[in-house]
């Protein structure tokens, strides 16, 4: 990443990102969005190359914006995949468009990793030693996908590396950009969030007439029409009984998503959000509802607390409640108690979720107990691909023998599951990286008292729960990765002002 002269490389932070400036970010960002799309739906080769170039003049024009882009290109990225789905030709060409925010993202972060070797980076002496562990974690990573393509298979293999590289790529490029250059989120994640929850809102009412208006009924049938010839359906009809009979039973669900309310409520319309996915709908609203409730927006985050309850995604929904209940007790005094009561709860969750699904049989509970043996069977690892609910290796697990057993025969719906299993002592490495950030975080928040690191502790904490029994808490981009991307900034404003007064000392 070559210098710019559009902005000061060190300065305190301003009081404000102007909003001009803001619509700058995320105008930009939906621009690169919608081009890079269109370029994948021309032809996949293209595509990679006009997004590589679009990402490259992006981040070199405008380096403060690129965090705003990896956001646009996670949330609303499927939007616009949607309005291509008529004119699809197959399944291969719809996942080349739905896999352009990742080679945003890669493009994104191989230039702010060229940027790690520069003068002016090797002189913030507290970016110094996060830069190394990234570094580490990315050859662990690297390396358990190799291992994963020679042992498993390469589509499989990519996959996992995909999900496994987002977060440390999402904070690498969010540490760096705003440790050289004032990245103000405030105005742009307001109306990114406020979009969010309007586009909730009007889905839940209007449904599948409002899909229909820009083909997103199509990108959701193309799903499940994939799900049809894979024999997911039919193995459920054999496992459970399930009949599936059309749209409307994949998009409706019991209230919060529990067979509890099934007698007191009727069903409701499970949302998926402009990303068309209903569990990282859910995290993305939650983190962006936290993280603006520490910065005393209020209106937004509540008015997405019930979209939360609609889709049903438990993992989310505590991640909010929490937050909204550190937000409420926190003082400067009483910091420290704040924090171990978030862990404490994040805890108590966990492992009263195991103990519940332990007795019933839950599928998430075997899988993290299949990982758990796997890794003491083979504390090396299998490699990235090998197991997991993505992977080709879990489509035929008997979960009838699993219940019997108490384990799966592979892991998966556990994101700590399936990385013991994948990654073996190398996931050490990825778990310590986490504990780090929170200890950061929490160390932060005591000598500054800004909020932003209570949400970073809050959010890295609770996420890192849900990953015992849920992938989508690690592995969805708009979970774990977008949750690092914020606190990369948090963490890179912190050390830019600490630059600035010094050399002004």
């Amino acid at each position: 990443m070559s210098a710019t002269s559009a902005y000061p490389t060190v300065g305190l932070r301003a009081p404000g990102a102007p909003t001009v400036e803001a619509m700058l970010h995320v105008g930009v960002a939906l621009a690169v969005v919608g081009l890079s799309v269109s370029s994948f739906a021309v032809w996949t080769p293209f595509g990679v190359v006009a997004t590589f170039i679009l990402t490259l003049i992006v981040s070199n024009a405008m380096p403060a914006g690129i965090p705003v882009v990896i956001i646009c290109a996670f949330l609303y990225q499927n939007l616009v995949v949607a309005w291509f789905t008529p004119y699809i030709p197959d399944n291969n060409t719809f996942d080349a468009l739905r896999g352009t925010n990742f080679v945003i993202l890669m493009t994104a972060f191989c230039i702010f990793f060229a940027a790690t070797f520069q003068n002016r980076v090797r002189a913030l002496t507290e970016l110094r030693p996060w830069l190394l562990l990234s570094i580490v974690l990315c050859g662990t990573i690297c390396f358990y996908f190799a291992l994963g393509a020679v042992h498993g298979g390469a589509k499989d293999a990519v996959v996992y590396f995909r999900n496994t590289i987002t977060p440390l790529a999402c904070f690498h490029i969010a540490v760096l950009a705003a440790s050289l250059y004032p990245v103000d989120l405030r105005k742009s994640m307001l109306w990114m969030c406020a979009g969010a929850v309007i586009y909730g809102y009007v889905e839940l009412i209007f449904t599948m007439d409002f899909l229909g208006l820009f083909h997103g009924d199509l990108y959701i049938e193309r799903d499940i029409a994939r799900q049809i010839e894979t024999g997911v359906w039919e193995k459920a009809l054999q496992e459970t009984g399930f009949v599936f009979r059309g749209l409307q039973d994949v998009m409706t669900t019991t209230f919060f998503n529990t067979p509890m309310f099934n007698d007191i409520l009727p069903s409701i319309f499970r949302i998926g959000g402009p990303n068309f996915h209903p569990i990282s709908y859910a995290y993305g609203l939650s983190i962006m509802a936290a993280w603006l409730l520490f910065k005393g927006r209020w209106l937004v985050p509540i008015a997405a607390l019930p979209l939360l309850l609609v889709i049903g995604s438990k993992g989310a929904t505590f991640m909010l409640l929490v937050a909204l209940g550190a937000r409420l007790v926190y003082s400067p005094s009483r910091a420290s108690l704040t924090l171990a009561g978030v862990v404490a709860l994040a805890t108590t969750w966990t492992m009263a979720a195991i103990a519940y699904g332990a007795t019933h049989g839950d599928y998430h509970v075997l899988g993290l107990a299949a990982g758990m043996r796997d890794f003491l069977t083979d504390p090396l690892g299998q490699g990235l691909g090998l197991g997991g609910n993505l992977s080709s290796t879990s489509i035929n697990l008997d979960w009838a023998d699993a219940q019997a057993t108490g384990a799966a025969s592979v892991p998966v719906e556990s994101a700590v599951g399936v990385m013991l299993y994948q990654m073996g002592i190398g996931s050490l490495v990825f778990f310590g990286f986490l504990v780090a950030l929170a200890l950061a975080a929490r160390r932060q928040l005591i000598e500054t008292r800004d909020p932003d690191f209570l949400f970073g502790f809050v959010g890295i904490v609770t996420i890192s729960a849900n990953a015992v029994l849920q992938e989508e808490a690690f592995y969805s981009p708009l979970a774990l990765g977008f949750c690092l991307l914020l606190v990369g900034v948090s963490l890179g404003t912190r050390w830019r002002e600490l630059a600035a007064q010094r050399a002004e000392a």
